[in-house]
This record gives structure tokens, sequence and C-alpha cells, in this order.
């Protein structure tokens, strides 16, 4: 049911008719601005772990969302670091984002972490993991698990998690300044929509 619902929650039309939202309860302002790299787009970022049972839940319902997103709209997915634990989930999430895979096995690493119970945070597990992907060339993706461009990406998502202020997931920040508190599904898509709303407005000129 909660599956279900969360499906619900992304593939309602965006033209819905959106309840008042109020600061402070169902968003929180963050402090500081952050930059954000969608250039006339608005970004969505979209904080998750594959570690969390709540994100897993969601996951598809999110994925189908994409394909279906404002053309106004650029969501990004960001792997959450909090310590050393979670650098090696980041690092998975990263060496797929890098080599092409995302789209292939990111749904298959979830479920493995969250059905098979596989410890991918581990390199020695998701090495093993990877070897029974169909098709994949598993030295060439472990010497991008070990580059210094997944170095690179899973540092600046811990900057991020850090600047963000990310405190739980799965968790939406829109255009660097707007995180949208935990709700229901169906007022969460009623807040995120208002907020596009809001940003666009001010783009414009009109608030």
């Amino acid at each position: 049911m909660r599956a279900f619902l969360l499906l619900c929650w992304f593939l309602l039309a965006l033209g819905a008719a959106q309840a008042q939202v109020v600061v402070g309860k169902d968003y929180l302002v963050l402090p500081k601005p952050h930059p954000v790299s969608s250039g006339d787009k608005i970004e969505v970022a979209e904080f998750f772990s594959y570690p969390c049972r709540h994100c897993y839940a969601q996951d598809a319902a999110v994925s189908a969302w994409l394909k279906t997103q404002p053309a106004d709209v650029s969501v990004v997915r960001k792997h959450v670091v909090w310590g050393k634990p979670m650098e090696g989930y980041a690092r998975v999430f990263a060496t797929l984002n890098v080599s092409g895979l995302m789209e292939r096995l990111h749904g298959a690493a979830f479920r493995a972490v969250q059905h098979d119970k596989i410890n991918l945070g581990e390199a020695a597990e998701f090495e093993t993991w990877l070897r029974r992907q169909p098709g994949v060339d598993v030295a060439k993706t472990m010497a991008v698990y070990h580059s210094f461009a997944v170095k690179a990406q899973v540092e600046a998502i811990a900057k991020f998690t850090k600047d963000y202020r990310v405190f739980s997931t799965p968790m939406l920040v829109v255009d660097g300044k707007y995180a949208i508190a935990a709700a229901a599904p169906e007022r969460s898509r009623e807040v995120l929509d208002a907020l596009l709303a809001k940003v666009r407005a001010q783009r414009n000129g009109e608030v």
C-alpha cells in the first residue's frame, strides 16, 4: 500500500490544485542558498541512500516521475554521506554514474542492499555483486570505482550532505534553498508543486 501511495504521489498531474504551504511546517528555508548546476532550469535535488528502506520504497516512483518531469525542472540524485560507513555506498552510486550504468544497475543495487542484504558499501562485496550482472565489464567498472573522478564525486557529495544539512532521507531540496519536510506522500507532492510555482514566480519577478 505504501508503494502504491508513493507512486500516486509522483504521478499526480502537475496542474493539480495546491493547498497553502507554510514555511517552518511544510518546508524549511535553508540558512544560505546553495549553488545549483541546472542553468535556467529549477533544480530539485533528491537526497537518498541505498541503506534507506524508505528511499527504496519510493525509488521506482521517483524513476517514473523523472521521465515526465516538467520541462523547466532538472532533477538530480545525490547519495548522502553521513560519515565513513556511508562513503562506500556513495562510491557505488558515483561509479554507476561515471560508468554509464546508472539506468541499468541503480535499481538492482537498491534491491541487492535492501532485499538481498548485500553490503555493497564494501569494495569486495560490490565487485562480487558486479560479477553476477550480465554484460558488465567488472575490471573496467572497478577501475572507475577506484578512480580520482569517483573519489572527487564522493567528497563533493559529502560536502553537499553537510551544506544542505540533510538530516534524513529521502529529502527533496528545491532550487538550492527550500527543503521539504517529512509528510504524507500526497502532501509532500503538494508542497513540491507549490515551491516550484514559487520559484517560477520569483524568477519572473512576480514576488
